[in-house]
């Protein structure tokens, strides 16, 4: 089975680089390049996620309003990337002037060392306060 012609390549051997020097001899004008350290893990994403539904569940309410775990997902990486030194949650006013918007760092879009960062910070700071974390597997029952 060979590998979609879009696919990214990770380049862990030398045979992954001359697929990629490969596939951009091939590439048609025009096409970009990009190369950077690996995104977060499809398992560094679980396990954030459940972090933020244990949270949620412990915590359902955050400065007197109900917290949903997508909430505490954005006090998270807002809250990590002020304590880390990182651009924080930027706050600008909403196009159709109905109020503010918060425009805050993407997990998407982090790398795994960052996003491992996020992870321990999230752990943390739940732990300080009380909450029981499940690990991200899925039988659930397991605490870290």
């Amino acid at each position: 089975m060979t590998a979609h012609p879009h696919a990214p390549i990770t380049l862990a051997h030398a045979a992954a680089r001359e697929a990629a020097c490969r596939a951009v001899r091939a590439a048609p004008g025009g096409w970009v390049v990009r190369i950077g350290p690996p995104k977060r893990s499809l398992d560094q994403n679980a396990i954030f996620h459940a972090i933020c539904d244990d949270i949620a569940k412990a915590m359902p309410s955050w400065a007197g309003r109900p917290t949903s775990a997508a909430d505490w997902k954005a006090l998270l990486v807002d809250g990590h990337a002020i304590a880390t030194g990182a651009e924080g949650v930027r706050v600008v006013p909403a196009i159709e002037g109905s109020g503010f918007v918060q425009l805050r760092e993407s997990t998407a879009e982090m790398s795994r060392e960052r996003a491992s960062s996020l992870i321990e910070y999230a752990k943390a700071w739940a732990v300080q306060r009380g909450v029981r974390l499940r690990d991200g597997r899925k039988d659930g029952e397991r605490c870290i």
